[in-house]
């Protein structure tokens, strides 16, 4: 295809902050409902480096759907974006747009959904328009951004579906979304993402309703596609086992924060935070034996209405520091230097702001926590 030949491929220099294709800056999103304001997101702050695939993890409604509908102005009413950046470079050569300053009718914007920036949404049947064959709306991507030609948006159309492993594509892009099943519809979900060769995609848990067969096949096409491509990846889940598969990064959110950002190793081998372990706690392993019960964590999410004064985690946290978890918001720090490894929690220093007086009850606790495991 030459088209995706011509794509600019990844530089190796992935962890440069200087070479992402998406930086997004303190964004708040909230929304006005008559039972109160909903603080979805509350200053999330992440990077995209170009080539690379970025997992958001976390538990549901920490916000993860929200940050990808946010990037392609989506995110529906009531919601608004309060404050922060969105900031998008296609193009090393050119400079980053604030997608926060476009508004969501605009042809500015217009021009990126579906062309520079693919989504692949969470339910597929839902996503895909019934009145239409699977074809036509691959094609009507095409027509829109890449060519005039009919006959081209065809050809392209069959030829994406060819990629993503759709048997026989001449007939299944004349089908209806009714008529495949949930693995044929979600390859088609990732067709029309990818027929304008995007350079992000959006991936919003598109394996949640599969069968374990199919979500192996979609993973290993989705790398396939992603290394031939080189396209960027922001591959929203809660399925650790999905992030080792897939990610190279990985950002971990509670309740509209980022609380820990690492590279996959780091998260897996060296997690810092106490949600992060805790999550990672809660997967199964083999070797475990049969009777024995997997951890969970204790608690739930607070309630999305209420306002939190300090960090969010400490009702469930292991090594809560009362005083200071309670009270004040810990700060992003790097660990140990490391600047692709950031966190917020009380335990490591720099989270702490140098304006706050630690009570002398917490600091045993916190160092008995020794990094929260």
């Amino acid at each position: 295809m030459a088209d995706v030949a011509a794509k600019v491929q990844p530089s190796p220099a992935s962890m440069d902050d200087g070479d992402n294709v998406v930086r997004v800056e303190d964004l708040h999103v909230n929304f006005y409902t008559t039972l109160g304001v909903v603080r979805a997101l509350n200053g999330v702050s992440f990077n995209i480096p170009r080539g690379k695939v970025l997992g958001i993890v976390g538990e549901s409604g920490c916000g993860k759907s929200i940050t990808g509908l946010s990037i392609l102005q989506l995110v529906p009413p009531p919601g608004k974006m309060v404050s922060g950046k969105i900031l998008f470079q296609e193009d090393r050569t050119q400079a980053p747009v604030d997608l926060l300053q476009t508004d969501r009718h605009s042809r500015e914007i217009r021009e990126i959904r579906g062309n520079q920036i693919g989504m692949i949404f969470q339910e597929p049947m839902t996503s895909l328009n019934p009145c239409y064959t699977v074809g036509a709306q691959i094609e009507e991507a095409v027509l829109l951004h890449q060519t005039p030609d009919k006959a081209e948006a065809r050809r392209r159309a069959i030829d994406i579906l060819q990629k993503v492993g759709m048997p026989n594509p001449e007939r299944i892009a004349d089908n209806f979304p009714h008529q495949l099943s949930g693995g044929m519809r979600q390859r088609a979900m990732i067709a029309m993402a990818l027929s304008c060769t995007p350079t992000l995609l959006i991936a919003d848990e598109p394996t949640t309703a599969l069968d374990v067969t199919t979500e192996a096949q979609i993973l290993d096409l989705m790398r396939d596609l992603q290394s031939q491509i080189g396209t960027s990846i922001m591959f929203i889940t809660h399925n650790m086992g999905v992030v080792a598969q897939m990610c190279d990064e990985v950002a971990v959110m509670y309740l509209g924060r980022v609380v820990e950002r690492a590279t996959v190793d780091e998260i897996f081998y060296d997690p810092k935070h106490p949600y992060t372990v805790s999550l990672l706690r809660s997967i199964p392993r083999l070797g475990a034996r049969r009777h024995e019960r997997l951890e969970s964590i204790k608690g739930s999410i607070p309630d999305p209405y209420s306002s939190v004064s300090g960090c969010p985690f400490p009702p469930r946290c292991p090594a809560f520091m009362p005083g200071l978890c309670d009270m004040v918001l810990p700060e992003e720090t790097s660990i140990a230097g490391n600047t692709h490894h950031t966190v917020r929690c009380h335990l490591y220093p720099g989270s702490t702001p140098s304006s706050v007086n630690i009570p002398a009850s917490s600091v045993g606790t916190a160092s008995n926590s020794n990094g929260a495991g």
